[in-house]
């Protein structure tokens, strides 16, 4: 088992106003440092106008619902080129705001994802990508699309379904190889998570029970760096490639009058001055991750006076490096 990756989440072209030089800061480091394909998380952007008219047609004058609407198309357009011409390839899961202006199958179509959960295998790790986009209602549980989850309570929010859990659990007990969890929100966290997280607790802990089958878990969403232990697995949180999001209280003018007016968003957050990701070594003794640190724009999230309870972890703009044993069990 060898296998070398970059991951990164939570670019949010919607948002901010330099996502295209991110995304050649991320390409340049994967050809920099040896990876052989890229991993997102989620929440890089939704389609492009003309990707919706053309494939969602019906549902072209729904766009308008979107969270953080935009009309920067080209950049979007740009940056789905530059992963193209990377000649990496390219692994994600669907984020609550992939979906704001279409659903799920526009969202799959558009990222060439087969299905909103899938696995995959590279390097003798299987890789399980699944849904957490779910809203539960009393009717059963709801796809997020069109932003249609955006004043739901957060309790409602975040769920895998059953049928999805039980497609877990045979596939982590039918695979031959080492599986790593995905995910957009948490499973290991208590903050902004997969609400019915413990479930997969469960299946990690007894898929583990006679050898380690499950020895990672990788999600986005927190806009944060930190690990939280679950059954003796890593739940690794991925920071954001490009802010911490801190919403209206405590939105600062951090750039200039024009940038603001053209991303009105971009108060909203801590922006982090470069890229982040991390390039992640998967072998049979370790799984060690390489971080990247950069610093604010500005004040800092502690001097503008965020709750630290806010958050699952400490608001820091890095990636840390760590290293996790991977002997069996």
């Amino acid at each position: 088992m060898k296998t070398k990756f970059l991951v990164f989440a939570d670019l949010h072209v919607d948002i901010m106003h330099d996502s295209v030089r991110r995304m050649e800061q991320i390409l340049a480091a994967a050809k920099e440092k040896g990876a052989e394909y890229i991993i997102h998380l989620g929440d890089v952007m939704y389609p492009e106008a003309d990707y919706v008219r053309r494939h969602a047609p019906q549902d072209f004058e729904r766009r308008g619902e979107a969270w953080f609407l935009c009309e920067r198309d080209g950049e979007k357009s740009a940056i789905r080129q530059m992963l193209k011409d990377s000649g990496l390839k390219v692994y994600g899961v669907l984020g609550n705001h992939d979906m704001d202006a279409c659903d799920k199958s526009t969202a799959c179509r558009y990222w060439n994802m087969p299905a909103p959960h899938y696995t995959f295998t590279e390097g003798g790790v299987r890789f399980i990508a699944l849904d957490s986009q779910f809203i539960r209602t009393e009717d059963g549980d709801e796809d997020f699309a069109y932003c249609n989850y955006r004043h739901v309570p957060w309790q409602q929010l975040h769920f895998i379904p059953d049928e999805q859990l039980e497609w877990l659990e045979k596939t982590i007990f039918a695979s031959e190889e080492p599986c790593v969890l995905l995910s957009h929100a948490a499973l290991g966290d208590d903050q902004l998570c997969v609400q019915n997280r413990s479930r997969v607790w469960d299946i990690v802990r007894r898929g583990n029970e006679n050898g380690r089958r499950v020895i990672a878990a990788f999600n986005g969403h927190n806009h944060a760096d930190g690990v939280t232990m679950r059954c003796g697995v890593p739940f690794i949180s991925i920071n954001s490639a490009s802010n911490l999001w801190m919403g209206e209280t405590w939105r600062t003018t951090r750039f200039s009058q024009q940038i603001s007016q053209d991303y009105p968003h971009i108060g909203c957050t801590a922006p982090y001055r470069d890229a982040l990701y991390a390039v992640i070594t998967i072998t049979d003794e370790e799984l060690a991750m390489e971080g990247v640190t950069s610093e604010y724009v500005g004040l800092s999230p502690q001097q503008v006076g965020l709750p630290r309870q806010m958050y699952c972890h400490e608001p820091v703009p890095m990636t840390r490096s760590r290293r996790f044993e991977l002997r069996r069990k």
